[in-house]
């Protein structure tokens, strides 16, 4: 097809990844970062403005086909937009958390380091990611030094501790620390006001978990190496020139307003995060890897399974239904090595912590969902079944509109997970966190035209209107 507007069916289905998706994406990302960092990820009608907003942007980056023009600006807006990103972020993180000024100088030089790389400063690179891990790690380790109040971090201590001392750690129980039943309804908590589940959890994000509790005592020294190790990879998503737009990607994943609240609640997302790292570093730099990588992100957290019917976006070529049954068969086998010796162990506690507890837990009203809105505005309960439809018709539209490609993959889970969430009876600030990170990566896995110099464009393997103009004429 001739002409400025590309054809997005061909050019998507050939897997050539867009400038303007990636940085709707990073639009995406920062707006949902400021949406759950306005109430700690909990309801307000601003936040909702603004968790809207974000959903836009996902829903452009997939829909909106690549216009030629704008395909060829926007590689050389992108590391500025991710830049602002930085800049911005930087200061509400310093002003959210009252850092020391050690911390604040640090932070300080990551965003200022963060927009001399726009300029493709390469010298800069390896200064930059050095004073980015170590004020994260300075501040994350003064994080950890606090025990929060909330029933995650001791579900995580507990069951550590079980599992190490040959307990079955989904027979451990708990007491209820909140004042009420609202939070779990009755059906959760016994006479004596302890919780009627263990882990809440699969096992694998509890094996994760252990070397942090095994050598400091806490399990957040895991989920901050996690942290850390996520944004290093995707600054290796790439090789040579387009590394810089992935540390970029990084270091506004680093950046993200609620880093600290995620990591001091001790949620699990930052290994869920690591995991799905490892399977885009897979899917970009080490295929036969993808299979392995892919069973660890499912053996995660329980809505890791959303991914699945994404995975088509993976593969590619006349023999891609043949490469996905491969992948999705070892994938299996990962998945059953990790969750049948615990299944195994105690058949119903297992199903009740991994499996029912989803689905007897109670609507939330404090939730940032679209539910709360309705229950807010009328005052009935919403219908919990809306988040259905919803999720079904998230999943039509990336893999008909989708690119066949890691980036449009990452994209996919992004839209479809943060629908999800948006629509759902129990949403908060780490299930957005994933969210986050996924957009991250589908910038970070974007293979985008890079000229020979900072702000130029030349045709390349990944030029739309160089492969348009040798191909067949489209019908």
């Amino acid at each position: 097809m001739q002409g400025d507007l590309m054809e997005p069916l061909e050019s998507r289905a050939a897997g050539h990844d867009s400038a303007m998706c990636a940085m709707a994406m990073a639009l995406a990302a920062v707006s949902m970062g400021y949406a759950i960092d306005l109430n700690d990820g909990l309801y307000s009608r601003q936040a909702i403005l603004f968790l809207s907003i974000s959903l836009a942007f996902c829903a452009a980056a997939i829909v909106i086909p690549p216009v030629r023009s704008s395909e060829r600006l926007a590689p050389r807006r992108l590391p500025f937009v991710l830049g602002a990103g930085i800049a911005v972020q930087t200061v509400l993180l310093v002003e959210r958390f009252g850092f020391k000024p050690l911390a604040i100088a640090g932070f300080g030089m990551i965003s200022l380091l963060g927009l001399l790389q726009a300029s493709d400063l390469r010298w800069l690179r390896i200064p930059a990611l050095t004073i980015m891990v170590a004020a994260f790690v300075f501040e994350g380790g003064r994080v950890i030094s606090k025990s929060p109040h909330i029933d995650v971090y001791t579900f995580d201590q507990k069951a550590s501790a079980a599992l190490l001392h040959g307990s079955n750690p989904y027979e451990v129980r708990i007491p209820n620390i909140y004042s009420d039943l609202e939070w779990y309804g009755p059906r959760l908590v016994d006479q004596r006001g302890y919780l009627t589940f263990g882990f809440p959890y699969p096992p694998m994000s509890l094996l994760m978990m252990l070397p942090g509790f095994l050598l400091g005592g806490d399990v957040r020294y895991a989920q901050l190496v996690a942290i850390v190790a996520s944004a290093l990879l995707m600054g290796c998503a790439q090789p040579g020139r387009a590394r810089r737009i992935g540390a970029l990607a990084g270091i506004l994943f680093l950046t993200t307003p609620c880093v600290f609240f995620v990591l001091g609640s001790a949620w699990t997302e930052p290994l869920l995060i690591l995991n799905f790292s490892l399977l885009m570093l897979c899917a970009c730099r080490w295929r036969k890897g993808l299979p392995w990588a892919l069973g660890l992100f499912l053996s995660t957290k329980q809505y890791s399974v959303l991914a699945l019917p994404l995975l088509p976006l993976l593969v590619r070529g006349p023999g891609w239904w043949k490469e996905l049954r491969g992948v999705v068969i070892k994938a299996g086998i990962v998945v059953a090595m990790v969750n049948l010796p615990f299944l195994l162990w105690n058949v119903r506690e297992f199903t009740k912590g991994v499996v029912l507890l989803q689905f007897l837990l109670p609507f939330r009203k404090d939730a940032l969902s679209y539910l709360v809105s309705i229950y807010s505005g009328s005052g009935a309960n919403p219908p919990l079944w809306i988040f259905l439809p919803v999720l079904i018709a998230s999943i039509v539209l990336a893999l008909w509109r989708g690119t066949r490609s890691p980036a449009g993959f990452a994209a996919a889970v992004t839209l479809v997970s943060a629908f999800f969430f948006a629509f759902n009876k129990s949403a908060f600030c780490n299930y957005y966190y994933f969210a986050i990170a996924t957009a991250c990566w589908s910038i970070a896995a974007a293979k985008l035209p890079e000229g020979p110099g900072p702000g130029s464009f030349a045709p390349s393997a990944h030029d739309y209107s160089a492969r348009t103009t040798s191909s067949s004429p489209s019908k």
